[in-house]
């Protein structure tokens, strides 16, 4: 029987560097929120294993509130993948596996902020499609 090592892709956790929070008015009974992610992917030139990526999220009510926030995770790659399942790495799973971090980080926020918004507890997000990719110079 043959076995078959499958490419790892490691992360590395989650850092939310910047928060940005404005309320407008008390919240309604019912909010509906809309929410919109961006993520970006950073290669290492120097590094070609290893990978960030920044996601841009804003969660928001245009009568009660504005909530985004910027997040970076960090990610590396076994040295030995194929460019089809790098591409699918990085455009799919990789956001799919930060993304609930930055969901937990949301509903701790808000809970915090009393009665200004209510707990935010939104939906797992699937990730899909092209994701802009930059390799800096340096």
């Amino acid at each position: 029987m043959e076995v078959n090592t499958q490419p790892k892709l490691s992360f590395h956790g989650v850092d939310i560097v910047n928060v940005t929070f404005e309320a407008k008015a008390p919240r309604g009974r019912q909010m509906d929120v809309e929410i919109e992610c961006e993520p970006t992917v950073f290669l290492n030139k120097k590094k070609r294993d290893t990978f960030s990526i920044v996601m841009e999220v804003t969660v928001s009510n245009e009568n009660y509130f504005l909530l985004s926030l910027r997040a970076i995770g960090k990610f590396k790659l076994s040295e030995d993948i194929t460019e089809d399942i790098k591409a699918k790495f990085l455009t799919a799973n990789a956001p799919a596996i930060m993304f609930p971090y930055i969901r937990s980080f949301i509903t701790t926020f808000t809970a915090n902020l009393g009665n200004v918004v209510g707990t935010l507890t939104i939906p797992p997000q699937f990730f899909k499609g092209d994701i802009p990719i930059i390799i800096p110079d340096e």
